[in-house]
């Protein structure tokens, strides 16, 4: 298991003073991030090598968003490797150990010479490990985008968006779909499917709408093949 240690801060918090979703999608993201680093198995150590870890999906529960300037750790470790494929939990908690967010990610191994996923490398196994997965629910990896959903906006994909792979940055991702909730939208859980990485000078069409009492935030090309997929649960 990693551990980061954090603080809610101004820029981070919402119109309620909790910290935003995205804001917990970024917090676990840098967890997961500095485990590598830590490793010796960073982006730029892969970068020499052309490889690279991307995510495909989220799958997080909030039980409480803490407010500002709230201290809170967040957990991290590989419970799974298989193939292409990567799995790793996430728990998010105060320092007396209260439990805040939870979360299952799926990440896919990429070579970035061919532009294809790629086998994992023994050397990523053997310097992660294994750890047993945590308790909660495994529902598909798969998001399904409803029919019907309406288009409310575009977005154009412009450098800020980027990340070190030239791709937009799988938290942007998230913070885009955050703002179109309603302003008091509290949500239970969030799932995510990335489909296809978004590049700069793209530009994704907004489509939104209910199903099943979930709020859904697709972003498409002018075809409706989708970028990314969000489902959020409310409370």
């Amino acid at each position: 298991m990693y551990t980061t240690h954090d603080r809610v801060s101004y820029s981070r918090i919402d119109v309620n003073r909790k910290i935003g979703v995205e804001s917990i999608i970024n917090a676990m993201q840098d967890c997961a991030l500095f485990h590598s680093e830590d490793i010796g198995r960073g982006a730029a150590t892969l970068a020499k090598v052309n490889r690279a870890w991307l995510v495909s999906a989220w799958h997080v529960v909030f039980v409480r968003r803490p407010d500002m300037g709230e201290y809170f750790d967040v957990h991290t470790w590989a419970y799974k490797f298989t193939g292409i494929f990567g799995c790793r939990n996430f728990l998010m908690e105060t320092p007396e150990h209260e439990t805040l967010a939870y979360a299952d990610s799926r990440w896919f191994y990429f070579d970035s010479a061919t532009g294809k996923p790629t086998k994992i490398d023994k050397e990523e196994i053997e310097g992660y490990g294994t750890e047993e997965p945590y308790d909660m629910d495994y529902s598909s990896r798969k998001v399904t985008m409803p029919e019907g959903l309406k288009k409310v906006d575009e977005i154009y994909v412009n450098a800020s968006l980027l990340d070190s792979n030239k791709h937009m940055n799988n938290g942007q991702y998230v913070r885009k779909a955050v703002a179109y909730l309603p302003i008091d939208f509290e949500p239970a859980e969030f799932r995510a499917e990335y489909r296809n990485a978004a590049h700069y000078e793209d530009t994704m069409q907004v489509c939104t709408g209910m199903s099943d009492g979930r709020l859904y935030v697709a972003f498409t090309d002018d075809r409706m093949e989708p970028y990314f997929i969000s489902e959020f649960t409310p409370v």
